[in-house]
């Protein structure tokens, strides 16, 4: 069995006590892309806000797909607005990242009160296309299965299955929850994979209940494949 990692950031609640943010170390002198998606409802309008420079960058939120990207620039750390409410709230605030490039915030919750997100690492070296990432927000351990390819992935974390399809197939994707000392079993079945897209399945409280663990799943899909280079003119006739 193989096991691939990433590094989780969780976003803590507005009302944590916040600490003080160290200035960022050289190789933190970056801009990120975050693409941001709700797991389950309800969609909407956020704001991303960096510290101290105040620069506040608007990003769409859709559920269930990951589309637009916001590009962050350096900073501190960076606040997330969530729009949707009668009046925007601040409901969590993150360092800016050490490593990487690319990330996926992925949130989850209807209320400001009560929501809840996190970074996942999404840069093509350690999530390509054509792959799948598990993101346990539950309480258990999990094991992933797509095909022969296995990961398992311990509560709070993200792992991406060691499994890239590089043509369009169908895989047949478990999933089981350790229970005490005993793999438990929680859904079975087929799922399509392509290098025109990745996803990312989402278990834990909060979402909709499928088989014993409740999950959602968001999906990403790369327009490169599906656009064509355009044709060069047909030189001159002699």
């Amino acid at each position: 069995m193989r096991l691939l990692w990433l590094s989780l950031w969780a976003l803590p609640h507005l009302w944590a006590e916040e600490t003080a943010v160290p200035p960022p170390t050289p190789e933190a002198q970056r801009s990120l892309v975050i693409q941001a998606c709700w797991a389950g409802n309800p969609g909407g309008k956020v704001r991303l806000v960096t510290q101290p420079t105040q620069q506040a960058i608007p990003l769409q939120a859709q559920a269930g797909a990951i589309i637009t990207n916001a590009v962050v620039p350096p900073c501190e750390s960076v606040e997330l607005w969530v729009a949707n409410a009668p009046q925007a709230k601040r409901v969590a605030t993150f360092p800016f990242p050490k490593s990487g490039q690319r990330f996926i915030l992925v949130m989850q919750g209807e209320h400001p009160a009560s929501m809840r997100a996190w970074l996942v690492p999404a840069d093509l070296e350690v999530f390509p296309w054509g792959s799948a990432c598990l993101l346990n927000l539950s309480d258990k351990r999990l094991r992933c299965r797509l095909n022969d390819q296995v990961g398992e992935v311990d509560p709070g974390k993200s792992g991406v299955i060691p499994f890239t399809a590089t043509e369009r197939t169908s895989a047949h994707l478990t999933l089981d929850y350790l229970d005490g000392q005993k793999w438990q079993p929680d859904c079975s079945t087929k799922t399509i994979l392509s290098p025109a897209r990745r996803f990312i399945m989402v278990v834990g409280p909060g979402l909709a209940v499928q088989g014993p663990l409740p999950k959602e799943t968001v999906v990403e899909t790369n327009p490169a494949p599906l656009t064509a280079p355009t044709p060069l003119p047909h030189p001159p006739a002699k």
